[in-house]
């Protein structure tokens, strides 16, 4: 089991048995192996337990069930729903014989057994369901194009297949001939970390660049995923009710207006200085009535945080880290967001005490939002008498900077502050967005206090609310 779980972590598409006879690892009891010899599903359903665990909802995965008893199929689909099913993010299709979330497609299909139209003749229904092994990779390749065919899916190949194109480019630039200067680099600075963020950075500045000039017309792109997507509906906004069409939505793509009038052309629906960021904040809904929230964070953990495709191995305390912590009689999580400026955040010396800065992330409707998880998001706290101080010291004689530690018991990554106080590692943001948050904080520190006249500051207070 453990050797197929390294196999499908690395696959894209998995193709299993119903039934499956496995030679396990190790039995700690012979007898009650013999008894539930044949456990029919028993070892494909927690090979697929394992795959939705492992892809979470950064991998795309296609799992095909290939049973040869047609007749069970509708049971098959209930057992592997039974897996899904307090897993929100997952829907059920009993009449495609398909389970699926925004990245892991199950599919249940009948293998042939080469009686060809009298193969479940008495459940004509299914007949569609048969595929023939040698149209089993067609299949395959048709269901897994249908499956990430979409608008960013589809840039992320073309921007991937740009990089492959200029393959011979890029090692052009990034040539064997700047290698001594780079080690000569390397070796002159006190921290070689920063080398390699820093050699990180220019290449992944070189492929955005070569990735802008690719020409990708993304106005056609959205126009043929509205034609593709979009069915005539109606949905509501600011209480008003909404007609949407693929032909309303195409005007409202390709219009250069200014928002409220390309609203109104598209809609007829007027939008003033207090309604505009109401109806903003709904667009997607436009384009897709449900799930429309779980679209919005994923996008804004897109822009938001630097750690998309996986933790990092090296989890290292500076300006952009999220982390959580609880007091002993705390119930819930608190969040900081680590303001310490990045060059102040390396080069510390073994037993030095640094003291590291933080902006409390709260609850709240007003103020800078940051994602934190999965579906839900914090407000950054940024008045000046909220910040948080903790002196933070490296743990080993090879660290300039303050690194976490594994705990293999919680899975998670820890920072402990020089009095053992535990942060745990929550996610990195950008340093540009970072540094936005840090920018607006010390604009919050210049403001002047002055004595004014009672009257003339509420006068100027009413005409700003108007």
């Amino acid at each position: 089991m453990s050797n197929c779980a390294t196999l499908f972590a690395k696959s894209d598409v998995i193709v299993l048995d119903w039934f499956l006879k496995l030679e396990l690892d190790s039995v700690d009891n012979e007898e009650d192996d013999d008894e539930d010899d044949e456990p029919r599903g028993k070892y494909t359903k927690d090979l697929i337990k394992g795959i939705i665990e492992d892809a979470k909802d950064e991998k795309l995965k296609l799992v095909v069930v290939y049973t040869g008893d047609g007749t069970k199929l509708y049971d098959i689909i209930k057992e592997i729903q039974s897996i899904v099913s307090e897993n929100s993010n997952f829907e059920t299709k009993e009449d495609d014989f398909r389970v699926s979330s925004s990245n892991v497609l199950i599919l249940v299909r009948v293998k042939s057994n080469g009686e060809g139209c009298n193969q479940l003749k008495y459940n004509k229904d299914l007949q569609s369901k048969i595929v023939e092994y040698e149209n089993l990779p067609t299949f395959i390749s048709e269901e897994f194009a249908n499956f990430v065919n979409g608008l960013l899916p589809n840039y992320a190949l073309a921007a991937i297949s740009s990089i492959r194109n200029n393959t011979s480019n890029i090692l052009g630039v990034f040539s064997k001939d700047i290698d001594p200067a780079f080690i000569g680099h390397f070796v002159s600075i006190p921290d070689c970390n920063d080398a390699k963020s820093m050699l990180s950075k220019i290449i992944g500045t070189s492929v955005t660049n070569l990735i802008d000039t690719g020409g990708f017309n993304i106005e056609n792109w959205i126009e043929s995923w509205i034609d593709k997507n979009i069915k005539d509906c109606q949905i509501t906004i600011n209480k008003r009710h909404i007609d949407i069409n693929a032909e309303k939505l195409k005007l409202l793509v390709k219009s250069s207006k200014s928002f409220d009038k390309k609203f109104k052309n598209s809609f007829g629906i007027e939008v003033n200085e207090y309604t505009e960021d109401l109806y903003k904040k709904e667009t997607a809904s436009l384009f897709c009535s449900e799930k429309t929230e779980v679209s919005n964070y994923k996008w804004a953990r897109l822009v938001q945080h630097s750690n998309l495709f996986s933790s990092p191995s090296v989890h290292r305390l500076t300006m952009g880290t999220i982390v959580k912590y609880k007091n002993e009689k705390d119930s819930d999580w608190k969040f900081l967001l680590c303001i310490q400026q990045s060059c102040d955040s390396v080069r510390i010396g073994q037993g030095e005490e640094r003291t590291f800065l933080f902006l409390p992330l709260v609850p709240g409707i007003k103020g800078e939002a940051v994602v934190v998880g999965e579906n839900h998001h914090l407000i950054v706290d940024s008045k000046s008498y909220s910040i948080v101080l903790h002196k933070f010291s490296p743990k080993n004689d090879s660290d300039a900077q303050i690194t976490a530690q594994f705990l293999p018991q919680d899975n998670q990554y820890v920072f402990k502050d020089i009095t053992e106080k535990q942060f745990f590692w929550v996610a990195e943001l950008k340093e540009m967005f970072a540094q936005h948050i840090v920018s607006a904080y010390a604009s919050q520190l210049s403001r002047v206090g002055i004595d004014n006249s009672e009257w003339i500051r509420l006068v100027g207070k009413k005409k700003s609310s108007h």
